[in-house]
């Protein structure tokens, strides 16, 4: 296949994602109208409300980012400097294109910059959202016991999250497994994924097992244990400031709720966002915040304070990653089409000096 052809297909294949994205989209957006306001009637919010989120909102996205940097480091010579704005800019990316595609854009633009494969840095990737689905399981379990008695509909709501945190946690430990494996004989899963993806698709064979192969031996390079440290206390930061932020912002929306019931609620939508939606996680957000809310409140309060405070949290953050991808991807000259066409679109260059 030539260049032209790849591109073609890449285009092809990128148009018919966004498509199915938008038609998810519009279906979420069909199924939230009665559920509560898209865009409330009053949104506004006391003054101190918005500048003390957004306060969290800038700790929030640094600690998110700059954790990479401890599973990246072992695999080449790169700096802080360089993975910070690339986390920065491929966080912007998950953020904004639909069926968590974005996830490939980190590494694309790290190979953009350094010496350090696509696979490899893919299998940094899979760690940090692995660790994260976990991480946020624990929180929903830890806050539970810490909720105030519930009943009726809320009593329900809360069964019911308790039944798919447990789905959940299941389901992550698996794959925990499978990476595990991965990193512990990188060759036999190149060899495995050419016997049985490569015959399945014999074009792809030798795409697919350099691919399998590159991501087994960057979780292989996993750092030791003080590196290793430093990213689990980044991750625990990044939540941290998290919880707080979504505290802060459903008082301020005049929730009633304690701060464990905000983290029992940060979970839920943290453990939500681990499935594909549409383009800037449009519905899928929505419904975890919806889910979370619903442990506590009415469904009257949901749809009402509820919407402002869903509202709130969906535009800052979104615009956040926004503005801080955007200024990352133009400090280092990222080329953004990288994500579009699932290629490095630039040769590899070292860090400035």
């Amino acid at each position: 296949m030539t260049g032209t052809e790849d591109r073609r297909s890449a285009r092809r294949q990128w148009w018919l994602r966004l498509s199915l994205s938008l038609v998810i989209a519009a279906g979420f957006c069909f199924a939230l109208f009665r559920k509560i306001q898209l865009i409330p009637a009053d949104p506004w919010v006391p003054a101190w409300v918005l500048p003390s989120y957004l306060a969290t909102l800038i700790a929030y996205f640094v600690f998110r980012a700059g954790r990479w940097h401890y599973l990246v480091a072992p695999l080449g010579e790169v700096e802080l400097r360089t993975t910070l704005p690339v986390s920065m800019a491929g966080t912007m990316w998950i953020m904004v294109l639909p069926l968590r595609l974005g996830e490939f854009a980190r590494p694309l633009f790290l190979a953009q910059k350094t010496e350090i494969g696509v696979g490899q840095a893919l299998g940094t990737v899979a760690i940090e959202r692995v660790v994260d689905g976990l991480f946020v399981c624990a929180l929903f379990f830890v806050a539970l016991p810490m909720l105030p008695e519930v009943h009726g509909e809320q009593a329900v709501a809360v069964e019911r999250l308790r039944s798919l945190g447990l789905l959940a946690s299941g389901g992550l430990f698996g794959v925990l497994a499978v990476l595990v494996a991965m990193a512990l004989s990188p060759g036999t899963v190149g060899r495995l994924v050419k016997a049985t993806l490569g015959r399945l698709i014999p074009p792809l064979a030798e795409k697919l097992e350099a691919l399998a192969r590159g991501v087994a031996e960057g979780l292989a390079a996993l750092p030791s244990i003080g590196p290793l440290l430093k990213f689990l206390l980044g991750t625990v930061a990044y939540w941290a400031s998290n919880a707080v932020g979504t505290w802060l912002l459903a008082r301020g929306c005049g929730l009633d709720i304690s701060f464990p019931a905000a983290l029992a609620m940060m979970s839920v939508l943290g453990i939500s966002l681990l499935i594909p939606g549409g383009p800037a996680q449009f519905g899928i957000f929505h419904y975890g915040m919806i889910l979370g809310l619903s442990m506590f409140v009415s469904e009257a309060v949901v749809h009402d304070q509820g919407s402002v405070f869903i509202f709130w949290m969906f535009v800052t953050q979104l615009s956040m990653g926004l503005v801080l991808g955007i200024i990352a991807q133009r400090m280092l000259a990222l080329d953004w089409r990288a994500t579009l066409t699932g290629s490095r679109a630039a040769q590899p260059r070292p860090d400035p000096s």
